[in-house]
């Protein structure tokens, strides 16, 4: 039976009641430790069948798509915060603050891991489900992606003792290296987990791929691309193994990993459409236009909307003093609210990019280009770019063609720079991956646009969240206030505190 936009409706309205609860909450104090270890629908009582479909929705929807993102998209100049929170932060107010982000960290660890955590143990040898591999490697893939999200951010994280729930609400910080490991070595099980015979297959319940294995199996090796490139300035070795694990990875973007459920209701929204409507804290960035311009992007015009005022696209200056919730001075996305038509980059029902075929290409042309293979690097540039722009606006071969050959683009394999690899992935990235553009700043130094702002440049680590800090203050490194600005994570320059 072909499922109705009403049943579509009814399927999420648990699950999004759920995420937005705990995106809602307070940060949890010891009365509320207490009530989750002794909740009677925890995830030890729920089978791996109702298990999948909430994890498939909670990783894209609370770890990928909300403050994280959305402070996100401000350090790394996508946007400029023009009202309420995010103005402080584009201004540099407040970014230090211990609760800046309790709520993505409560959903982390008293939501996604063990609710990950569980369907790993009941579906493995030994479990009460199992031999349901395909399960227990779909969650081992998200749980390296959820891991990589936190020690992204903060550096030092629990790991190899999260999500224990009552066995252990005080978990040990791993150092980033070892988080680093583990994550890798999630990807390696999962990656064999998906090749076994299975009891069962979570097919529609898996919200992403439709339990399909093959195409999770190609997520976990571009993931394993993406982390080793991460590591480029701290293993000599990250280049050669990025280029091997996307051997194995995406083969078009028909494989993108991709949330895209999202439902025209009030409840099943788009967060970045729930964001902009319930708060419109953003406008685009007089960088992202500018540097567009610069460029002859043709994306500029289908993804940026003129303001009414003035008829023409406006980006927003950092640091700007300006109040423009309702944007009337700067310009913000394409969205059906402001555009006649289509393609919008936003809607209600905006698909959710986890990981995408360009960006893959675009790791393997800086791979490549590490290596001194020239010749390689600027083909999977120009890939990147066409995939990249298919994605974003779908225009005609012409356009695309037209946009490759224009001067302001390197037109030579021994012209491609890393900064025009990097550059255009920071297009790429535009508008729902801003934390993966904020880790290639922190990396690489580019775009070097960022570390212009004309109060500071952004924060190197995000503040560990207050409600940790009360709760397991013995165990959270000790990195608090205005360190946030002067101590880098441990791929970022291989020194950590732990």
């Amino acid at each position: 039976m072909k499922e109705t936009t009403d049943m579509k409706k009814y399927r999420f309205l648990h699950l999004l009641l759920a995420v937005g609860l705990v995106l809602g909450s307070a940060a949890c104090d010891e009365d509320t430790l207490d009530e989750v270890d002794t909740n009677p629908n925890s995830p030890e009582d729920v089978s791996v069948s109702l298990l999948m479909p909430q994890v498939t929705m909670a990783v894209p929807t609370a770890v990928t798509g909300v403050d994280l993102a959305w402070y996100s998209s401000v350090l790394v100049q996508h946007t400029t915060g023009v009202h309420g929170q995010m103005q402080d932060a584009d201004r540099r107010s407040g970014l230090e603050d211990a609760t800046l982000l309790n709520n993505i960290w409560n959903t982390i660890y008293f939501v996604v891991l063990p609710d990950l955590d569980a369907i790993i143990r009941k579906g493995s040898e030994g479990g009460d489900e199992a031999g349901n591999w395909t399960h227990v490697g779909i969650a081992k893939v998200l749980k390296a992606y959820t891991l990589s999200t936190a020690t992204d951010a903060w550096g030092p994280v629990p790991a190899s003792e999260a999500g224990q729930g009552i066995e252990n609400r005080r978990p040990a910080f791993d150092a980033q290296q070892e988080v680093y490991n583990q994550i890798h070595a999630l990807l390696d099980e999962a990656i064999a987990d998906l090749a076994k015979p299975a009891a069962t297959n979570p097919g529609g319940q898996d919200f992403i791929y439709g339990g399909n294995a093959e195409l999770w199996t190609k997520a976990a090796y571009s993931l394993k691309a993406r982390y080793w490139m991460r590591l480029s300035n701290v293993n000599t070795a990250a280049a050669q193994n990025a280029l091997d694990a996307a051997e194995n990875g995406f083969e078009s973007a028909a494989d993108n990993f991709t949330f895209n459920q999202y439902v025209a209701s009030a409840i099943g929204e788009h967060p970045w459409w729930q964001e902009a409507n319930d708060r419109s804290h953003h406008a685009v960035s007089e960088s992202f236009v500018e540097t567009l311009q610069t460029l002859n992007d043709p994306r500029l015009e289908a993804m940026v909307a003129i303001v009414p005022d003035s008829g023409r696209i406006v980006g927003a200056p950092s640091g700007t003093q300006t109040n423009d919730q309702a944007n009337v001075s700067f310009s913000d996305v394409t969205n059906p609210n402001n555009t006649a038509t289509g393609p919008y980059v936003l809607s209600p029902t905006s698909p959710m990019p986890m990981m995408t075929y360009d960006e893959l290409q675009f790791i393997r042309a800086e791979a490549h280009l590490r290596l001194g293979n020239t010749a390689e690097a600027f083909e999977a540039y120009q890939e990147g770019i066409r995939a990249a722009m298919m994605r974003q606006i779908n225009p005609s071969d012409e356009a695309i063609e037209d946009y490759l050959s224009n001067p302001a683009l390197p037109q030579t394999a021994t012209a491609l720079s890393l900064e025009n690899i990097i550059r255009q992935k920071w297009i790429a990235f535009f508008y729902f991956q801003p934390f993966e553009a904020y880790n290639d700043w922190r990396r690489t130094g580019i775009p070097e646009f960022v570390d212009e702002h004309p109060i500071s440049p952004p924060p190197v680590r995000f503040p560990y969240p207050q409600a940790e800090i009360d709760a397991n203050e013995a165990n959270v490194p000790d990195i608090r206030g205005i360190e946030i600005f002067t101590n880098p994570i441990w791929w970022m320059d291989g020194e950590e505190e732990v």
